[in-house]
């Protein structure tokens, strides 16, 4: 596990443990009992019989301890923390993790990131191309982002632009983050276009349908390997598709036929700059014919993203995020944040409930969770709404099948590089915490 901050991404294999409690009856003796969660100490001499009675009692006057944030369980011959000859709760172990993450990019590359071709002065690399690929490298190169995986495809293939086989085969396969072979592939595009970049030799047109359908094909054996992973396609493009036989309707349907198939696409949308330059562009004798002007005026630019809500909507990602190109550093931070908030959606903090090691039958209200680092134990509260900072829930308060963590308290988990998550099966129904 490693820390997670906005360009840094945390590791997805916390060591869960889960402990269980099992009831057994003591013998006699002295000591002090601790029984910590309910913190009952005391010194008490005695025989304890299955009466409960002797010198120890319930407030702990034995010489068991059970530790839940230690997991120790030393258990001597007094009283236990709930009382006489009653129940011992001892603690048993054993380990889960949460699933990886796995995000697939399908970048497009066609010139309107940057060609700069006349009359489209908003085809700019200054405003799309290099603050997006610097934020999407910066993305994969985190220093915190073990744990997460990443491969890229980019669109518009370099031959068959229009043919799903174009897909197949990543242009960076899936790779453990961080990495910089994602930077050295934009670094080889750009070698390809060509300097400047401004009338480069861009690749052309936009085949979304087919690089959807090539992504969601390149992922099946390593979906197939990892069944526990969440794995999820990133479509990052400015433009709708087209110059193939398979539009926005067919790319729309190809999203919700991979969301059917447990794969969501989410969708960045990279906007065209409305504002456009104070002078021609070098080479430029005028502004273009458009607009049915003379040339004399910058060209409108068209709205090329608002159907891509539509596409984000079949891939299950609800809508677009569309990236303002007007400032290239707020195009740096917008891209950025949407990557986060994708990378959180995906992200499952969602534990399924193990049968009790010990065979006891479980029963909801007696789970209790904690989190512990080399700095402290935390209890985290059983919070239906994460109205609580540090909380958990179930994912069905009637019949629960696993123990969801609050999306705050699933970041700040992840951000301890030595976070310990246990939970334990109770002998009696966990006590409120109120902070």
């Amino acid at each position: 596990m490693r820390k997670l901050t906005l360009l840094s991404l945390s590791s997805l294999f916390l060591s869960l443990t889960l402990g269980t409690q099992a009831c057994s009856k003591d013998g006699n003796g002295d000591g002090d009992g601790d029984s910590a969660g309910t913190t009952k100490n005391g010194d008490g001499d005695g025989d304890s019989d299955d009466n409960g009675d002797g010198d120890g009692d319930s407030n702990g006057n034995g010489d068991t301890d059970v530790d839940f944030t230690t997991n120790s369980g030393n258990t001597g011959d007094g009283d236990s923390g709930y009382g006489g000859a009653g129940p011992v709760c001892k603690t048993a172990s054993s380990d889960a993790n949460i699933p990886p993450v796995f995000l697939a990019f399908a970048f497009d590359v066609s010139g309107s990131m940057g060609h700069l071709d006349r009359p489209n002065w908003w085809h700019d690399a200054t405003f799309k191309w290099l603050p997006v690929v610097e934020a999407t490298s910066a993305f994969f190169e985190a220093t915190g982002s073990s744990g997460n995986s990443a491969s890229m495809t980019f669109f518009p293939a370099q031959d068959d632009k229009c043919e799903t086989e174009s897909y197949t085969t990543p242009d960076v396969a899936m790779t453990e983050l961080p990495s910089d072979n994602f930077a050295e592939a934009f670094a080889d595009y750009e070698a390809e276009v060509g300097t400047p970049l401004a009338g480069g030799d861009w690749r052309g047109n936009t085949p979304t349908y087919a690089a959807l359908s090539g992504v969601g094909e390149s992922l099946a054996s390593l979906r197939s390997a990892n069944p526990e992973a969440k794995f999820a396609i990133v479509l990052v493009t400015d433009g709708l598709p087209q110059s193939c036989d398979e539009g926005l309707d067919e790319a729309i349907s190809k999203a919700a036929e991979l969301l059917a198939d447990g794969l969501p696409t989410y969708v960045i949308g990279i906007e065209n700059p409305t504002t456009p330059p104070d002078t021609l562009p070098d080479g430029w004798d005028d502004w273009g014919n458009c607009d049915g002007g003379d040339g004399s005026e910058p060209c409108t630019p068209p709205d090329t993203l608002g159907a891509l809500h539509e596409l984000a909507e079949a891939g299950g990602a609800g809508t677009a995020f569309l990236i303002d190109t007007n400032n290239p550093n707020a195009t740096q931070e917008a891209f950025l944040a949407a990557i986060e908030t994708i990378r959180e959606s995906a992200l499952s903090c969602s534990i399924p409930i193990p049968e009790n090691p010990e065979g006891g039958s479980f029963e909801k209200d007696n789970i209790d969770v904690t989190v512990t680092t080399s700095e402290t134990t935390t209890r985290l509260a059983y919070d239906a709404n994460c109205d609580d900072p540090m909380s958990w829930h179930y994912d069905n308060e009637e019949a629960p099948e696993a123990i969801e963590l609050c999306n705050e308290t699933c970041s700040t988990i992840k951000a301890k590089p030595d976070a310990e998550l246990r939970v334990a099966f109770l002998c009696e129904p966990r006590e409120e915490i109120i902070r």
